[in-house]
């Protein structure tokens, strides 16, 4: 669905980068990775300040600057080269955005990025701003954690503020702890600050791509139904079984929340929905997301054309999905023994198979190594394949293993 929020006169939008300019890329990644590709597609050059070369995003960009991120020198090396900076991670130390910030523009803002690598400031803004979240209390002590527990009078989550994903830096709590076991869990989080969020009778997880541009366009992808094994997503595919309302409230409040920050660029917001039906925003990442993947494949624009697009001053247009399709995150588990067959798999399907390689050196257990994505004539035929891609790899890595 289009939407357009026009954020000061139109005469005043920005004009695109001339082809040739440079787009400066914080991280390494995967996402970067794909962010690049989409920006020489339209004759951009990338610059990729990361922590070394062999990063997937490197080994595509034209320029990289190695080094760690409150590198000073690397920081004047990245923005001297180029002419707006994007980035494709929030962990990133605020000092760095902000040197960034006051030397060429960042997009996001840094205010998105600083608001969304802390949690309990994100949760903040939400609640500020009267959008739905799950009830939750600032926590930075022992006895802050007890009171809050009785303050919410139930099971809840301990999550840090910074640097928790896919399941990391979080305690699932009953309410009932004793003291010790509370202890016991503060002692693991290490006197960090953290939220402590009421725990949500989940009917689903969905989330929503959303691009703005420099010229107010608001889009949006989705929502996007994603399932999770052991706190990692597993698949992604568009959610056309959403009620109308719960599509609709998803793209609303994501709209909303790119009107606040004024956005340009990609970002992903994710929701609970209860079982109840209400909408709850999970959390917001200040980048494309594992879950738009499927874009890429599947639709005429994908999030990192649009993000691409967006920081380089062009117009957005509507991405279309062009057909139905699935996306399966692939782990470093089906590395651990030897290569997964992939094309022995997607012999014995009978539906096309998009494989991505992140390229990344060391596999282990949980590391995003690659995904596919599987498009087939119904959705319910992909989902359907894409559950037997997955068996087929996971039982020839066990015959492997066993062999």
């Amino acid at each position: 669905m289009p939407e357009t929020a026009m954020t000061g006169n139109e005469n005043s939008a920005a004009s695109p980068l001339p082809e040739g300019s440079t787009i400066g890329l914080v991280g390494g990644g995967q996402l970067g990775m794909f962010f690049t590709q989409a920006a020489q597609r339209l004759g951009y050059r990338v610059c990729c300040f990361c922590n070394h070369e062999e990063e997937p995003a490197a080994k595509f960009a034209d320029v990289v600057v190695c080094g760690a991120f409150s590198d000073r020198q690397a920081i004047e090396e990245l923005v001297s080269n180029c002419d707006v900076v994007t980035y494709e991670f929030e962990s990133i130390p605020p000092e760095t955005l902000a040197m960034i910030a006051a030397r060429t523009r960042l997009m996001p803002s840094l205010e998105v990025v600083q608001t969304t690598q802390d949690r309990a400031l994100e949760k903040t803004f939400l609640r500020e701003h009267r959008i739905p979240t799950s009830e939750f209390r600032v926590v930075k002590s022992l006895a802050g954690l007890s009171e809050s527990l009785q303050q919410l009078n139930g099971a809840a989550v301990l999550k840090t503020a910074r640097d928790g994903y896919d399941g990391k830096g979080q305690w699932k709590l009953r309410g009932d702890e004793t003291p010790e076991q509370l202890g016991s869990i503060w002692n693991e989080v290490s006197d960090r600050k953290c939220t402590l969020e009421r725990l949500v009778d989940l009917q689903k997880e969905v989330s929503m791509i959303v691009a703005g541009d420099q010229h107010g366009n608001i889009k949006t992808i989705g929502p996007m139904c994603n399932q999770h094994v052991n706190h990692i997503l597993d698949t992604t595919w568009v959610d056309h079984s959403c009620e109308d309302s719960i599509g609709t409230r998803t793209r609303e409040l994501s709209i909303e929340i790119a009107r606040h920050f004024g956005l340009v660029g990609t970002f992903c917001v994710e929701f609970f929905i209860n079982t109840e039906g209400e909408v709850l925003v999970n959390e917001i990442a200040p980048r494309p997301h594992n879950s738009g993947h499927l874009t890429i494949d599947a639709f005429s624009l994908s999030q990192f054309d649009l993000q691409a697009l967006a920081v380089s001053g062009h117009e957005i247009t509507e991405p279309i999905e062009l057909e139905p399709a699935v996306m399966v995150n692939l782990l470093g588990d089906l590395w651990l023994q030897q290569e997964p067959a992939f094309e022995a798999a997607a012999d014995e399907l009978d539906c096309e198979i998009f494989l991505h390689l992140y390229g990344k050196k060391a596999a282990r257990a949980g590391r995003k190594m690659g995904h596919a994505t599987i498009v087939a004539e119904s959705l319910d035929a992909a989902i359907e394949h894409a559950k037997r891609y997955r068996q087929l790899l996971h039982h020839r890595a066990a015959a492997n293993h066993n062999s």
